[in-house]
Formats: C-alpha cells, sequence, structure tokens
C-alpha cells in the first residue's frame, strides 16, 4: 500500500513538473542562429520555419524545421539543434552553383549534375551553358540523363583545371552523350565522350600555335576515335594585324 502511494505521488510529480517545464517561460524560445547560409537569408529562413518567438522549446519539434528548411530552394542540407533553455542553432548546407542547365526553363546545376533552382527573369548569372538535354527525357529517364550529365561536367571540370577557372567557356552542348564547347571567342571545340583533361591540354597547344601563325580556328576536332592523337581544324580567318605592326 505504501509503496502504490510513493508510485502515485512520483507519477503526480512528474506530470507536474512536464506541465510546469510546459507553461514555464524559462524554456521559451528567444533565439535562433543560422549558420552557412549565403544566399538564403535569415528573414526568408525564418519565414519558412513558422518559429515564433516565445514557444516553448521542449515542445519544437526540431525535424519540422529541418524539413521547412529544405523547401528553400538554395538549402541542400539542413541539422536543427535545440541549446537549453531558449536556443534554437540551424546549421545549413547550401547548393553550390557550377553550370546553368537548359531544360526548356534554365536552372542552376551543383557540381553533381543536380538542377536546384530555376532562374528567374531577374537573375543575371556567369556561368557555362549546358544544352542538348530535354526535360521530357530527364524526367523519364533520370539514369540515361545523369550520365549524359555527369559527361557534360567532366569536361567542364577539365577546363576549369587547365584554365583555373571558366572564364571562355560559354557553352557545352551534349548530342549523342559526346561533348562540345562553345567559347566565348566564336570557336567550337568537339571533345567526344572521354579523355577531357588530356583534349583540354592539347586544345590549349592547339590555341596557342594559332594564335603565333595569327589564324583563327572556327572548329577544332578532338574527337577522332579511331586515332585520339588526331586534331582537325577549320579555320576561319586570319587575325587582324594589330595597327602599327608591320
Amino acid at each position: 500500500m505504501g509503496f502504490a502511494v510513493v508510485s502515485a505521488l512520483g507519477l503526480w510529480g512528474s506530470r507536474a513538473l512536464w506541465h510546469w517545464a510546459l507553461e514555464t517561460p524559462f524554456f521559451a524560445l528567444s533565439e535562433v542562429a543560422f549558420e552557412g547560409n549565403q544566399r538564403a537569408t535569415r528573414e526568408e529562413l525564418m519565414r519558412l520555419s513558422g518559429l515564433n518567438e516565445g514557444e516553448n522549446l521542449l515542445q519544437l519539434d526540431a525535424l519540422r524545421v529541418q524539413q521547412a528548411m529544405l523547401t528553400h530552394p538554395w538549402i541542400k542540407s539542413a541539422m536543427v539543434k535545440k541549446h537549453y533553455p531558449r536556443g534554437l542553432q540551424i546549421h545549413l548546407i547550401e547548393y553550390q552553383e557550377i553550370a546553368i542547365l537548359a531544360l526548356g526553363d534554365l536552372y542552376l546545376m551543383d557540381a553533381e549534375g543536380k538542377p536546384f533552382k530555376r532562374i528567374q527573369a531577374n537573375e543575371r548569372v556567369d556561368l557555362p551553358l549546358v544544352t542538348g538535354m530535354h526535360k521530357e527525357a530527364f524526367v523519364e529517364h533520370p539514369e540515361q540523363s545523369q550520365t549524359v550529365l555527369r559527361t557534360a561536367l567532366a569536361a567542364l571540370r577539365a577546363f576549369r583545371a587547365e584554365h583555373q577557372g571558366l572564364e571562355g567557356l560559354s557553352e557545352i552542348r551534349m548530342e549523342g552523350g559526346e561533348a562540345a564547347l562553345l567559347l566565348s571567342s566564336g570557336q567550337e571545340v568537339l571533345l567526344g565522350e572521354s579523355g577531357f583533361e588530356k583534349k583540354i591540354r592539347k586544345l590549349k597547344r592547339v590555341q596557342e600555335e594559332l594564335a603565333q601563325r595569327k589564324l583563327l580556328a572556327q572548329t577544332i576536332r578532338l574527337d577522332n576515335r579511331v586515332r585520339p592523337e588526331r586534331v582537325t581544324i577549320q579555320v576561319a580567318r586570319a587575325l587582324p594585324e594589330k595597327e602599327g605592326a608591320r
């Protein structure tokens, strides 16, 4: 009998303590700290989170807040951690754009080939454009589409590594699984399906030699499967002489 009374009092006490914890301002949310956001603003994230100052931290659903963060187009991952008695810390990882993917509309694409955000009319983005993909095929055949995008990204990475950036690269066109570069100089460079690092290094040497000869190439072919060492060049015209040169 005595044990039952003690147990009942303990249960009553636990319930009373829990009720107090839910009602006391001691656990009222007063500070929300975001980390890792550069593109997503605090105002946008707070609006998405649905958090309200003063709500009880014990009752706050951290998973719901985390899922809300992922609805922002720039947020790749989120981790929500409670800091008692009144704080909440939200660590975010944003997508890093590497190219623009043309799928009817234009989308920012990350290094894994994921189109994560549609580009708005008022946005100015200076990145290479990846073309040759069709939205219907992208949706209906995702694995095949990802294979094509991996090829495009491999060509992009090879160009960036050799040139220490993407300056001069306007477009990567994909046709039948093969990549072609369109440069800002107007040149078209056919790369084929693979071996891009070696081909891009060869392209740089070819361009230097053409410049020495004062020639401008319209098309440079590095896609010969039978004789991969062969380079075929279609010359557009000679470069103009500098003023005052003899």
